[in-house]
């Protein structure tokens, strides 16, 4: 069975997930927002060691080989899907290519290279899913996830490939407590095999019906998709802009502050370098006024403040 997702941390994680290695004996890095004490860092280690203890006595391997995981990994949520995809240049692939390089701290040509391998794996993949006979789509309610589906039954329509849907549920109650997901990026790998057992297999009418409605998106071609209880829409560029706004703070702050404010308060359910880029949007139009930048940090170091505040 060919394993499928629509983001490139998923496919990484669906890898381990095959077999669930413990890969607790390699080397682990702590990241803290100040210096840690010796004993603060011994502390969180042994904490992060029995977290995975606890989650290899939980794991549920998937089994299969990394060559049947398949990532349509290609934004499908934003810009222009009319084009069709091919493996040289192509429409989708200067979208992708643009917001990959977006930030700008990195070599341009480090960039170009590492860009040009993910889309010819990509246009691999795509070419595994059509001679598949049976698929299973890690599905959860991001717009890119939730596109991909509806790309997916398009791709497969007329055809006779089963498409098994394993979908994220947005909160777990795991230990006693609840576990709330944005998307499967969330999720441990170790985890993975455990949601298997909920999966189900899309019937011909949901599978006609999915494959319609991404034509009808096609022809729309809005700049951007949302999803509106449980339905993918078009919407206009600055659908979550006033959700945005809300979570910049009062006074100076650093443009990688307000992402985090928006994606730790779920208000969306977009990328962060898709918030980069509205925010930019924010201070071409004179909302935000550039306090100062750091070549170093790229545009996520710039530090803005709303026109007029403090």
């Amino acid at each position: 069975m060919l394993e499928v997702c629509f983001n490139e941390s998923v496919k990484g994680a669906l890898a381990v997930a095959q077999r669930c290695e413990n890969s607790v004996g390699g080397t682990v890095g702590i990241i803290a927002d100040k210096k840690l004490s010796f004993f603060a860092a011994r502390r969180a280690l042994k904490e992060y060691r029995k977290r995975q203890d606890e989650l290899q006595k939980s794991a549920v391997p998937l089994g299969g080989k990394r060559e049947d995981i398949a990532g349509i990994c290609l934004m499908l949520s934003e810009g222009d899907i009319r084009s069709p995809l091919c493996r040289g240049d192509c429409p989708r692939k200067e979208y992708i290519r643009a917001s990959v390089s977006f930030d700008g701290r990195n070599g341009r040509e480090a960039v170009e290279a590492a860009f040009e391998t993910f889309w010819a794996n990509c246009m691999n993949d795509l070419q595994k899913l059509q001679s598949s006979s049976r698929v299973r789509v890690w599905l959860d309610s991001t717009p890119d996830a939730q596109c991909g589906l509806l790309f997916l039954a398009d791709l497969l329509r007329g055809g006779e490939t089963e498409i098994r849907v394993a979908e994220l549920p947005r909160e777990v109650t795991r230990g006693g407590r609840v576990v709330k997901y944005r998307g499967w990026g969330d999720v441990e790998a170790q985890l993975f095999g455990t949601f298997s057992d909920s999966e189900r297999v899309l019937t011909e009418k949901e599978k006609a019906e999915a494959a319609e409605r991404w034509r009808r998106l096609r022809e729309e071609n809005a700049p951007l998709r949302a999803v509106e209880n449980g339905c993918v829409i078009s919407v206009d560029i600055d659908y979550y802009d006033d959700c945005i706004r809300r979570e910049i703070p009062d006074g100076p702050c650093k443009t990688a502050r307000i992402i985090a404010n928006v994606l730790n308060g779920q208000k969306i359910l977009a990328g962060g370098v898709f918030i980069a880029k509205r925010i930019r949007s924010f201070i071409e139009n004179g909302e935000l006024a550039v306090v100062s930048e750091n070549a170093d940090e790229g545009f996520y170091g710039t530090v803005v403040a709303a026109v007029g505040g403090a």
